[in-house]
């Protein structure tokens, strides 16, 4: 039956390599993450050279030139580029001990709406920062030095793949429960069901096996892309292992409970995409989720997927033990509570 419902494998293998080959082609390849600076250097001086290679060294910027020549209102009419950089014509002039006018002014052009503008106009004024400090020969007193919370080997994709388990363990149980809960009951399964010993619990709990199963699947498909195309430095520790059979618990229970409320297997896919679509985005899979306002925040608190996305980060990123262990003990209350909800609104009576 699995293997004839081309939703279900969909959902199981090919979903979650999709999500892993777009992802680590935009995080992983290309221009390493680096912002595009458009710079038109009308000084084309020593200095201004200084500056741009400075810009250059800054390891998030790539600089993207533009002739001294070229018309600055065309270009960015015809490249609609995010970022422009202005290098007037004085800028060398400015360096010159006993200048009359030892100032001049970048002119910094950024397109609002997008998201990398602050993170240019940051950087643009930390170079000229340093430069001016250059300058008026005064000391750093005050250095930075930026490393990564997590051990120097791990990348994007090694924080993006638990994201990634916990979405597909969530997918594969609720649009399969929903789908095999509408389709017995079109067919009257559920009828020959009441004259076996079969209780409901029982079926329920033969489900969340079954689902186990085909998870495990889904994440041995995860890793095998991650290590093979990634090099991904990940482990299923028994906390993370835990999580996800008391995911799949969950996550097929509530499919269970969304089922009951179902009349036809036409709208079954439709049903379970308003309950997972609205998680999936709101749990900090893909985004994390300090950047979303704080009413979305609160959202995220109360949903189950945040638990478990949270809890393998910790388990088989950060190795944070404590914090693994909180989620996995709410995921595992929330089992238990959709589990008898799942059981206690299951009638095959009326079915």
């Amino acid at each position: 039956m699995f293997y004839r419902s081309k939703s279900s494998v969909f959902w199981t293998i090919a979903f979650p390599v999709i999500l892993i080959l777009i992802f680590g082609a935009i995080f992983s390849g290309g221009n390493g993450g680096k912002y595009n600076i458009h710079i038109q250097d009308l000084s084309d001086s020593q200095m201004s050279h200084k500056f741009i290679e400075a810009l250059n060294q800054s390891e998030v910027i790539n600089v993207i030139d533009v002739g001294k020549d070229v018309n600055i209102s065309e270009y960015i009419r015809e490249n609609s580029p995010t970022a422009v950089l202005i290098i007037p014509s004085n800028f060398d002039s400015a360096f010159i001990p006993g200048a009359t006018n030892n100032t001049t002014q970048l002119k910094l052009m950024i397109d609002p709406t997008s998201t990398s503008a602050n993170v240019i106009t940051s950087i643009v004024i930390s170079v000229s920062d340093h430069f001016n400090l250059a300058i008026a020969q005064g000391g750093e007193i005050i250095t930075l030095k930026r490393t990564d919370i997590a051990s120097e080997q791990f990348n994007f994709i090694d924080f993006f793949l638990p994201g990634i388990i916990a979405l597909t363990t969530m997918t594969t149980t609720i649009f399969w429960t929903v789908d095999i809960q509408s389709r017995y009951r079109e067919n009257g399964i559920f009828k020959k069901l009441m004259t076996t010993p079969l209780t409901r619990m029982e079926w329920l709990a033969t489900q969340i096996l079954w689902q186990l199963v085909v998870v495990f699947i889904s994440i041995a498909t995860i890793l095998v892309v991650g290590i093979a195309l990634y090099d991904v430095e990940l482990t299923l520790d028994p906390i993370a292992i835990l999580i996800i059979i008391s995911s799949s618990a969950l996550f097929s229970s509530m499919g269970m409970i969304l089922a009951r409320f179902i009349k036809e297997p036409e709208t079954a896919g439709t049903a379970a995409n308003a309950i997972t679509f609205p998680m999936m985005f709101l749990s900090g899979t893909f985004f994390p989720l300090e950047t979303m306002p704080e009413y979305l925040r609160a959202v995220a608190q109360v949903l189950p997927l945040t638990y478990v996305s949270d809890g393998l980060r910790d388990a088989m990123v950060y190795n944070n033990i404590v914090g693994a262990t909180n989620s996995l003990v709410v995921v595992v209350i929330l089992a238990m509570i959709f589990f008898l909800i799942g059981v206690a609104v299951s009638r095959w009576k009326v079915e």
